[in-house]
């Protein structure tokens, strides 16, 4: 696939559909449109399907960007992956089931535990609630697993409210006031009403503190205390449990905002390299062709070739990735050295210490030397050229010299993209560097290193 590819991003979900997020281009660009698409359907699969196709053709090869753990979903929360991919709700309401499943088992326990100890006048109150306390358990459960959502529906927080209600009077009903059935299941479901909503937690608080105070009996002071320390845990407790979902649900809301701010940077800056790319190469080629017949227009069978070469390049460009010629650092030299001495009829002698197989990073080094020595072919004045390359400890650096007029760097005007971006732009995008060394009247040297 090329750097300027049209690339179609797309979405595979649930029964075998599929959905399309969109086109970019550029596969830097799909990489990162990918990334994107994953945080909003994490879980899926995403491809990406594009291809070296001339402009308004159809037609593609297909390309799978794996989602890799450690990259696409290295920023993911905890609660991200408590929820197996989901988003931060689900998660919440994972743990709202959770939470009540413990309180009811734990709730039925109690009860179990108070009929086999004989102590209640009236078990039938028990039977009714250990029963409720199974029953709804398992309902939530079959619910929960048809549609998550179900945990925290109104419904179902009512269920839980009015359960509850019921285990507060449970042991007075029964005839053993000093029993305690319901642990802290009502806890649990001022916890549970708080991820419905600040209404559902403040209804479920409410409703509870009145249900404990209710239970009072006149002159009771022991049980005042009891209720007041209820209420108290109701209502601070739905005031806590509010305030943390809160906090998480903002902080959650400005993580992901941040994380699609930064892929939406990360693709326009991908988009702004690739425009950079292509223009760099038709400054290098196309335009520098054109000056070519420019000044050679008298001779139609030059001018000719010279179209027929560009045509050719340009093609292979386009629709073979613009992949640089030769099969390594060494051997690109030598294909470039040729092609510029047919072209501008300069020496260029080329001399090579070590080599570096075919890569981007090589491929961006040829297309920087290549344009430092047509600069050095058409504006030293000179008719050699010298090229110098070495590989060694894991660095590339090739010397392009001339013993022309040279210039000042200083003083190249900003509209010429020859020296900022077809060398030291490009070869910076690969994280080189590249340094200019020229003096008029003196020649100059353009030292370029990168890491292959």
């Amino acid at each position: 696939m090329s750097a300027g590819a049209v690339v179609e991003v797309v979405v595979e979900v649930g029964g075998g559909g599929e959905v399309v997020v969109g086109s970019v281009v550029g596969v830097h660009a799909a990489t990162t449109s990918a990334e994107a698409a994953t945080r909003r359907s994490p879980g899926r699969r995403i491809r990406c399907t594009g291809g070296s196709v001339p402009p308004g053709s159809v037609g593609a090869t297909e390309v799978l960007i794996p989602q890799d753990p450690n990259t696409l979903h290295r920023r993911a929360s905890i609660l991200d992956r408590l929820a197996d991919g989901d988003d931060l709700e689900v998660a919440f309401r994972r743990i709202a089931l959770g939470a009540r499943l413990v309180g009811l088992g734990w709730m039925t326990v109690l009860v179990v535990l108070a009929l086999a100890s004989g102590t209640l006048v009236r078990p039938v109150h028990g039977w009714i609630l250990g029963g409720a306390a199974v029953a709804w358990g398992l309902a939530s459960l079959a619910g929960a697993r048809r549609r998550l959502d179900l945990v925290t529906a109104r419904g179902s927080v009512t269920v839980d409210i009015v359960l509850a209600g019921y285990a507060l009077f449970a042991p007075r009903l029964a005839g053993a006031p000093d029993q305690l059935f319901y642990g802290g299941y009502p806890l649990i479901v001022v916890a549970v009403a708080a991820v419905r909503s600040r209404k559902a937690v403040t209804a479920a608080a409410a409703v509870l503190s009145g249900l404990s105070l209710a239970r009072l009996a006149v002159g009771d002071v022991a049980g005042v205390v009891e209720a007041a320390s209820q209420v108290i845990t109701y209502t601070v407790g739905a005031a806590i449990f509010w305030w943390v979902l809160e906090v998480l649900r903002r902080s959650e809301g400005e993580r992901r905002a941040a994380l699609e701010a930064v892929a939406d940077a990360r693709a326009r800056a991908a988009r702004a390299e690739e425009r950079a790319e292509v223009a760099t190469h038709l400054h290098d080629s196309v335009l520098q062709t054109l000056a070519l017949i420019q000044r050679r227009a008298a001779d139609a069978e030059e001018v000719a070739a010279l179209a027929r070469s560009q045509e050719r390049e340009l093609r292979r460009w386009l629709f073979e990735g613009g992949s640089a010629p030769g099969d390594g650092l060494a051997e690109g030299l030598r294909a470039i050295g040729a092609e510029i001495e047919d072209r501008h009829r300069v020496r260029v002698e080329v001399v090579t210490v070590g080599d570096a197989p075919s890569s981007p990073t090589v491929a961006a080094l040829l297309a920087a030397t290549r344009e430092a020595i047509v600069n050095a072919a058409r504006h030293s004045g000179e008719q050699e050229v010298a090229v110098f390359a070495e590989v060694a400890e894991g660095r590339a650096t090739v010397y392009v010299r001339d013993r022309g007029r040279g210039f000042d760097p200083a003083s190249v005007p900003a509209d010429r993209r020859g020296l900022a971006e077809s060398i030291v732009g490009r070869i910076e995008r690969v994280g080189g560097r590249v340094e200019v060394i020229s003096t008029p009247g003196r020649g100059t040297e353009v030292r370029l290193e990168v890491s292959p």
